[in-house]
């Protein structure tokens, strides 16, 4: 057998990064940030403890990595085509939206889970202000070319909805009328 290429390498460390990602993913959303031990990471990701400490410096870099990766999904959801209208972007923010909370409960029952530990919020506190900037601004921007008389009052509103629609279809998975309040959401902030 010859040698790995640098290329496999560098392969080979990013996918045993992602698979400390992911099982501190599922654990993290599932057993709370708190209560996951980077010894329970590793026996998830099928990886000795010391390995991850080699891609990691601590649970909190973990966590990060993971965050990242989420505003990289994020930032997807608003990424609109210069060549759209106002309200089209706003369909389009809406409806990608509801499928991201419809197919990503995982991330839904982590943002939840993170929201109500201090000590894990404390750590990506910075990193979600910047992101909820970036989102109310967009919203404000959209709300306000559509002619909103108070673009600020109705983004925080959205986002508002936004949490409670999450944390009912997190809760109630598909008992939650998730369509209908993508629809009434739509109805209401995109004219057509």
């Amino acid at each position: 057998m010859s040698p790995r290429t640098p290329r496999q390498n560098e392969e080979i460390r990013k996918q045993s990064r992602q698979q400390i990602i992911d099982a501190a993913f599922q654990l993290f959303a599932n057993e709370g940030f708190a209560k996951t031990s980077i010894s329970a990471v590793a026996e998830k990701a099928g990886i000795s403890k010391g390995l991850i400490y080699h891609y990691f410096d601590s649970k909190e870099g973990i966590l990060e990595a993971i965050f990242n990766q989420l505003v990289a999904m994020g930032d997807e959801i608003l990424d609109f085509n210069e060549d759209s209208t106002p309200a089209e972007n706003m369909r389009k923010s809406f409806e990608e939206t509801f499928m991201f909370i419809q197919h990503q409960t995982g991330v839904g029952r982590l943002m939840i889970s993170l929201a109500l530990q201090p000590d894990a919020f404390e750590s990506l506190k910075d990193n979600i202000e910047k992101v909820q900037k970036r989102q109310m601004e967009t919203y404000v921007g959209l709300l306000r070319e559509l002619g909103y008389e108070e673009p600020e009052t109705e983004a925080y509103k959205i986002g508002a909805l936004m949490d409670g629609i999450l944390l009912g279809y997190v809760t109630m998975g598909n008992n939650y009328p998730l369509e209908e309040m993508k629809q009434k959401i739509i109805d209401e902030y995109v004219p057509n």
